[in-house]
């Protein structure tokens, strides 16, 4: 057991150094201010599972909740099984929760379907990832700025230009990101070593649009957490959901509208798409349909996402509520429904039948529990009869269908004779139509549905029963289900 837990260690080890000393390399631009640049990730064989995994250095005061977090597409549902995944592609942890910085982890980002990547050797690929940048392409900040090399009891404040200090003398947001620009390599301006060569920014870079540009834009952590307060006014109303959801099941998909996705970035950054307000409709082939009202989702978080999902496509809201409306306004009216439904109530209620008008029955769809109402009719020694009228399409009708129910489905324009004869055939009663008696040497039709189950004999009328008629019945020990209150269903 130590040996085969050694040789995993091995094996994940040469995976994430692999990755670590893969140089990166840049894609021709596809649009001014993104660049598109390539990171190595490993994939992961997880029992039937392929899981995309990024090599990642513990840093001070991480946590494993918190890494995921930022670096997976990873919703909140999803996280335990993420855990387990995470325990067994890093055998070397042997308490998750106390994880000590330095040391060289691999992260699960999302799983993967086979073939997604081009592997460039086996189990590792290089995927690309956008980043954007409000510099000119050709931007050459040799204008801008003078070299100097570090001497001893030097430091940034003491050298830069009095144009880039605050009054006290320490060095101004304008300064911090003058000298970030002119010195990319320089991760902390308080730690430079004598004879470090490093570049002064000039005062006149000050002057420069896209140096502004830069400054309004502040950090991206700073826009990340605006963007997600804005987020809050762009949830989508609840009356719109409703809609979305029934446009979902229309095209036999699945709507996704909680919890949020995460998109890992350069640096360390993530963005994150907030399913409250830009919901994903899966369908039944795997393809996702990203629903966006136009302020919703910007152009950033948009490529992030295609990135990543190269299938997706984007649907305007009003366009799928419009659809809906169209096909509602050919398909059967409500009225329609609200008859069938009460028809079928008043059948159930004069048999021996315990009959749920409206059950949720609770199911699972691209591990997303959802429910569905139907007509419930208990039946004993034998799975219970369940009645769609209509509400349940596509796929959530085809994961119902494979659970312990018989389900039959109200389809529209049926009459009343129709209606009574599928649902008493579905309860194991032979039937006749328009059944007819001797009456005195004359042959009488009466109109209407004949049951028979055991000893169990039923009449649904469909029209007014002569008086011979019901004689005929009560003699033959047959019970009249009564249609008084029925609409007709035309």
């Amino acid at each position: 057991m130590k040996n085969h837990i050694c040789v995993k260690i091995f094996i994940l080890t040469v995976i994430t150094l692999c990755a670590y000393v893969a140089p990166s390399f840049l894609s021709h631009s596809e649009a001014k201010g993104v660049k598109t640049s390539y990171k190595r990730y490993s994939i992961f064989k997880y029992k039937n599972e392929n899981v995309l995994c990024e090599p990642y250095t513990v840093n001070k005061d991480d946590w494993l909740y918190k890494i995921l977090r930022k670096k997976g597409e990873i919703s909140e549902k999803d996280f335990p099984h993420f855990i387990i995944i995470f325990k067994e592609i890093n055998p070397q942890i042997s308490n998750i929760d106390a994880i000590e910085p330095g040391i060289n982890i691999l992260i699960p980002l999302k799983k993967v379907e086979k073939g997604t990547y081009d592997q460039s050797t086996p189990g590792i690929v290089d995927i690309p990832v956008i980043e954007f940048t409000t510099l000119p392409e050709d931007l050459d900040l040799r204008p801008f700025k003078k070299g100097h090399k570090i001497k001893k009891g030097e430091n940034v404040s003491s050298l830069i230009d009095k144009d880039f200090l605050k009054k006290g003398g320490a060095i101004s947001e304008e300064g911090l990101k003058a000298f970030q620009l002119a010195n990319p390599n320089i991760k902390n301006i308080n730690i430079v070593y004598e004879g470090t060569d490093i570049y002064l920014p000039d005062p006149s870079i000050k002057s420069q649009p896209w140096f502004k540009s830069l400054l309004s834009g502040k950090t991206i952590q700073n826009e990340t957490k605006k963007k997600e307060q804005q987020v809050e006014e762009y949830k989508i109303e609840a009356y719109k959901l409703t809609q979305l959801k029934k446009y979902s099941s229309l095209i036999g998909g699945t709507l996704l509208s909680h919890g949020k996705i995460y998109f890992p970035g350069e640096n360390d950054t993530s963005q994150v798409l907030d399913l409250s307000a830009s919901p994903i409709i899966e369908t039944h082939d795997g393809s996702k349909i990203l629903i966006i009202s136009g302020d919703n989702v910007n152009d950033e978080l948009l490529e992030y996402v295609k990135t990543y999902w190269k299938d997706l496509k984007t649907q305007l809201i009003s366009d799928a509520i419009d659809k809906l409306k169209n096909h509602s306004n050919t398909a059967p009216k409500k009225n329609i429904t609200f008859k069938y439904k009460k028809i079928v109530k008043i059948l159930l209620s004069q048999t021996d039948y315990d009959y749920i008008p409206n059950a949720k029955i609770p199911f699972s769809l691209n591990n997303i529990t959802l429910e569905a109402s139907f007509g419930r009719i208990i039946r004993e020694n034998t799975t219970d009869l369940l009645i769609n009228f209509g509400n349940v399409y596509g796929s959530a009708l085809e994961v119902l269908e494979k659970k312990e129910f018989e389900i039959i489905s109200i389809t529209p324009k049926l009459t009343t004779l129709e209606l009574a004869k599928k649902l008493f055939t579905h309860l194991g009663y032979t039937t006749w139509e328009n059944p007819s008696f001797s009456n005195d040497e004359t042959i009488e039709s009466i109109h209407g549905l004949y049951a028979v189950k055991k000893h169990e004999k039923l009449f649904i009328p469909i029209k007014p029963l002569s008086t011979t008629a019901i004689d005929y019945l009560k003699k033959e020990d047959i019970k009249i289900i009564s249609t008084k209150n029925m609409l007709p269903a035309q």
